[in-house]
C-alpha cells in the first residue's frame, strides 16, 4: 500500500514538471532564448482593398479600390507595460518589372506604452508597388526591446536570410499611421512611435 501511494506521488509530481515544462516552452516559442517580454503567437500575409470611407464632401474623382499588400503579426507581452517595442519587417519579392530581380524592402515601426496582453502589429506595401513589382515571396520580422532582439519571426526555414542575402531597400513599406488603414479598428493597435526628426 505505501509502495502505490509513493508510486502514485512521484507520478504526480512527474506530470506537475511537465505541464509546467510545457507552458514555458509554449511562452517562449516565438521568441529569443532567454526572453520573457513578447511571444510572436502568428505573421500572415494578406491582401486589403483600400477602405473607403463616407464623408459630407462630394469627392473628385470615381477611384477604383486598389489591392494592398499587408503583413500582420499577432503576438503576447508580459510585462505590465513596455516603453517600446521595434518591430523591423523584411518584405522579399522579384521585382516583375526588372526580369525578376531579387528585392527586400525593410521597414521600422516602433509602438510605444505597450500593456500587457495580445496585440497586433502589421505593415503594408501600396497598390502600385504591388501592381508593378507582383508577389512577396518571403517575410520576417525583427522585434527589439531597448535594442536587444527579443523575438524573431519568419515565413521562411532558412534562419536570417534578411542579414546574409540582400540589401534591404528603405523608404518603401508603410506603417499603418501612413496608409488609409489609420482609422480602422483604431483601438485594436498600440500607438505608433513618430520617428525622430533627422538633425
Amino acid at each position: 500500500m505505501n509502495h502505490r501511494i509513493r508510486f502514485n506521488r512521484v507520478l504526480g509530481l512527474a506530470l506537475l514538471l511537465t505541464l509546467g515544462g510545457g507552458a514555458v516552452s509554449a511562452w517562449a516559442q516565438g521568441a529569443v532564448p532567454g526572453s520573457d517580454i513578447i511571444r510572436i503567437r502568428k505573421m500572415t500575409p494578406a491582401k486589403e482593398k483600400t477602405p473607403i470611407y463616407q464623408t459630407s464632401m462630394r469627392t473628385q474623382s470615381a477611384a477604383r479600390q486598389t489591392d494592398w499588400w499587408r503583413a500582420v503579426v499577432e503576438f503576447e507581452t508580459a510585462p505590465d507595460w513596455i516603453d517600446a517595442l521595434e518591430f523591423t519587417f523584411y518584405a522579399y519579392l522579384e521585382d516583375q518589372s526588372a526580369k525578376n530581380a531579387p528585392v527586400m524592402f525593410r521597414g521600422v515601426v516602433t509602438y510605444a506604452n505597450v500593456p500587457k496582453g495580445r496585440h497586433l502589429a502589421d505593415i503594408f506595401l501600396h497598390p502600385n508597388v504591388v501592381a508593378r513589382m507582383g508577389v512577396v515571396k518571403q517575410i520576417a520580422v525583427v522585434v527589439k526591446h531597448k535594442g536587444v532582439v527579443v523575438a524573431t519571426e519568419s515565413t521562411s526555414k532558412e534562419p536570417n536570410w534578411w542579414e546574409t542575402r540582400f540589401s534591404p531597400v528603405d523608404g518603401v513599406l508603410m506603417n499603418r499611421a501612413q496608409t488609409p488603414f489609420a482609422l480602422v479598428d483604431y483601438d485594436s493597435y498600440n500607438f505608433i512611435q513618430p520617428a525622430a526628426p533627422v538633425r
